[in-house]
């Protein structure tokens, strides 16, 4: 699990460091996972490699305890553009996913704590242009997931991963570039 960890930041530093060394670049709005739906993608150098970064965050009440809980995610990939065509780009999409969600533990007195879940996976993703800078996108791969449980206790688990069309991605371009996509 820490190498894969490792391979991914790695891939993210040279892949930001080539940004710094072109001059083009591509960015806009918009998500890969649901679960952190502020984001950004930008696209490097010549529109072979990516960054995706993503954020979410909200409060729930629990109705049995009266507490409000807190949950957020973060999201980091690197879109690597395999396939291109007219209005469809083919990629693979390393990535990390890291949720924390607030729990109760404890009725007397009330306690909480944090159920954490880090997620690596590697996905292929198909983004479709429905016009020159706005995208949808929908992904399907392999994830590793490890879980710490609130009150105590950790797991870890792998699945294959995908997204159907109610839970699919999209991107608003919105910085940089001349013309169509990236």
């Amino acid at each position: 699990m820490k190498r894969w960890i490792g391979l991914v930041v790695l891939a993210l530093t040279l892949f930001v460091g080539n940004a710094y060394a072109q001059d083009h670049m591509k960015g806009g709005l918009g998500f890969h996972n649901v679960e952190a739906p502020l984001g950004v993608r930008w696209w490097l150098g010549s529109g072979k490699f990516a960054i995706d970064a993503g954020l979410g965050f909200g409060e729930t009440k629990d109705l049995a305890t009266d507490e409000n809980l807190s949950h957020w995610a973060l999201d980091i990939g690197v879109p690597i553009s395999l396939k291109r065509w007219d209005r469809v780009d083919f990629e693979f999409r390393p990535g990390i996913l890291y949720t924390s969600q607030e729990e109760v533990t404890g009725v007397a007195p009330i306690t909480t704590d944090n159920t954490t879940v880090l997620e690596v996976s590697a996905e292929l993703e198909a983004e479709v242009f429905l016009a020159d800078n706005v995208s949808f996108s929908a992904s399907q791969g392999f994830g590793i997931f490890n879980t710490n449980f609130a009150g105590g206790g950790s797991a870890s688990d792998w699945s294959t991963t995908g997204a159907n069309f109610t839970n699919i991605g999209f991107h608003v371009y919105l910085f940089g570039g001349e013309g169509t996509h990236h």
